[in-house]
């Protein structure tokens, strides 16, 4: 496909504005965010997007910043509706565009790498949501303000915890009402469901069927007068007017590229007496961020949130590696070698990790090749660069087989290290941020000493999700140092924007994930491997303070437990000490 130029984006986005214009608020804001919320529904044709959260939070974004004063009525399966999914899904293609070139050949190796780093990094910015569970979410908000709780309180009039608690209720809500949609109560849908076909349906029924899918679509927006009685009305109004994104006529706004209102304010008005969200996931994120900037100035109290950011990520990242070793390994945490203080040392055996954390925050990619090629190096090498460098002044120590000592701020020593005790020594940057593909191939932007194996780049929650995974089979640790050994041959020839892929790759298919770490040429990553991930999370994960975990264990899926026993998984550490303390308890 040809290149997406700014004539032809703002010639769809205006073909886009003129169609969404004509429909009512409340008609078109439920059904996109129906179809949002049932997006795994793609088999139907009704929603055939390549990204449907981004591009349906683009397309929300859009809609309510075009004038007001549509009246028809929207609903999937229309021209319109089929229009606007073509748009949409031609934006996305427009930007991939160099995989034409690449396919055609003429292109050199640093024209390749550098198309790969724009365009991995512009495409994996724009067309990914943000890939987390909610746990971590919450546990990266209340530790990292937890020392602002009073300014959060002072400046916004909610708590730290009233910003969790609407979070959750929220939530509650909107998959309570999910559910009474999904209940078979009509005997209209009864036969459907039984194998008759809509088009044995008499005029009557197919009208009342029409009507009963709009009220059922209406139906999972959430009352507020509902929430009321369950909050406190003040703050509820109040967490709303931060979050809530009302319509605002803005003819600048028009590229998929531009910043997404969406974003920072996923609450959305449907008629003035309900709200709802197409991706209720995203209002986490945006309260992460919302709090952040509330925190990131002069006049908040105590240390900069910068730093209580890069603290949380190092303690983060301790507690991981702690839960996953177990007491047999040595931990030294904020060390000093050459009066240069390192973050993180692990001892296991005859085996040496030397880990870096970076929280530097990814800056938004720019359109312009030159310039954004110039930004995307600079965040690299101010995250996973600095961390590398940091780490390999360790790792050469550990490469001498000399005797070298460990400080305590205080420049006094703290151990004393043979590096001949050491059989392997493994580099690791943990970053808070995915940085997508020139994270999966540091071989893309990392400028490594000659004969050095490339480092492990990863983000904390891939991290936390894989050793949680990874610790419920046999020979964990032994398991870790092998996916290290062939993770680190794959870079120079990988195309893959999600780590988790690889890490399931490693897990649920080990044999064929070595073979094809040590064979020649490019590595395409399997995009649904990380499904092995949400698959445990439905059933129970091993997250700390995991939500709903025991509603979670009622659950049965047939697929999930076939994986289990197959690879002969134990239960999560968490997952078992819950069960045992129920059972103490003497709640079956």
């Amino acid at each position: 496909m040809k290149e997406l130029t700014k004539d032809r984006a703002t010639a769809i986005a205006n073909e886009l504005k003129s169609i969404i214009r004509k429909y009512d608020h409340r008609s078109f804001t439920a059904h996109i965010a129906y179809l949002a919320n049932h997006h795994v529904r793609q088999a139907t044709g009704q929603i055939n997007l390549r990204s449907p959260v981004r591009q349906l939070m683009y397309l929300v974004s859009l809609y309510h910043a075009t004038e007001i004063g549509g009246k028809e009525l929207y609903a999937a399966g229309t021209k319109d509706h089929r229009t606007i999914i073509r748009l949409l899904n031609e934006i996305e293609k427009g930007y991939g565009y160099e995989s034409e070139r690449l396919k055609k050949g003429g292109m050199s190796q640093e024209e390749i790498n550098r198309m790969l780093i724009t365009k991995g990094t512009f495409l994996n910015y724009y067309l990914n949501a943000t890939l987390s569970y909610v746990e971590q979410d919450i546990e990266r908000i209340k530790r990292t303000f937890q020392h602002h709780q009073e300014h959060i309180l002072s400046e916004t009039a909610l708590s730290l915890n009233d910003y969790i608690n609407f979070y959750i209720l929220l939530t509650t809500m909107e998959i309570e009402r999910s559910k009474r949609y999904q209940a078979d109560d009509d005997s209209v849908l009864r036969s459907l469901k039984s194998g008759k076909s809509f088009t044995s349906l008499s005029e009557h029924q197919k009208m009342h069927l029409l009507d009963l899918t709009d009220k059922k679509v209406f139906d999972m927006a959430i009352p507020m007068a509902e929430l009321y009685k369950v909050a406190d009305t003040e703050k509820a109004k109040l967490f709303m007017a931060y979050f809530t994104l009302l319509r605002n006529e803005n003819v600048d706004y028009l590229y998929y590229t531009d910043e997404c209102p969406y974003l920072r304010r996923p609450i959305l008005v449907m008629d003035g007496e309900s709200i709802l969200m197409i991706y209720s996931k995203q209002l986490i994120n945006a309260i992460y961020e919302f709090l952040y900037d509330i925190c990131n100035h002069a006049n908040a109290p105590g240390r900069k949130i910068s730093e209580r950011r890069d603290l949380y990520l190092e303690e983060k990242t301790t507690e991981v590696f702690r839960d996953f070793f177990g007491p047999d390994a040595e931990f030294n945490r904020s060390y000093y070698v050459n009066n240069n203080e390192k973050d993180l040392l692990i001892l296991h055996n005859r085996t040496a990790y030397v880990i870096e954390c970076k929280a530097h925050r990814q800056r938004t990619p720019l359109r312009d090749p030159v310039r954004a090629y110039d930004r995307i190096k600079d965040d690299f090498q101010k995250s996973i660069g600095s961390g590398y460098s940091q780490a390999s002044e360790v790792e050469t120590l550990f490469l001498s087989n000399d005797l070298f000592t460990l400080k305590n701020k205080s420049k006094k020593i703290i151990a004393t290290i043979d590096a001949a005790d050491f059989d392997e020594v493994f580099t690791i940057v943990v970053t808070q941020e995915r940085l997508g593909q020139i994270q999966c191939d540091l071989g893309l932007l990392l400028q490594l000493p000659q004969d050095r194996p490339y480092p492990w780049a990863v983000c904390i929650n891939d991290l936390e999700s894989f050793l949680i995974t990874l610790k419920r089979k046999d020979n964990h640790i032994q398991g870790f140092t092998e996916f290290l050994l062939s993770r680190e041959l794959l870079h120079e020839r990988l195309i893959c924007y999600d780590e988790l892929e690889l890490c399931a790759y490693f897990l649920f298919d080990n044999e064929e994930f070595t073979r094809n770490c040590s064979k020649e040429g490019v590595f395409f990553s399997q995009p649904d491997m990380n499904n092995f991930f949400d698959l445990f999370y439905y059933k129970g994960f091993g997250f700390k303070d995991e939500l709903n975990l025991s509603e979670k264990l009622k659950r049965h899926n047939i697929y999930e437990e076939s994986v289990t026993t197959f690879h002969k998984l134990r239960p999560a550490d968490r997952i078992r000490e819950y069960i045992q303390a129920r059972a103490e308890g003497g709640n079956e």
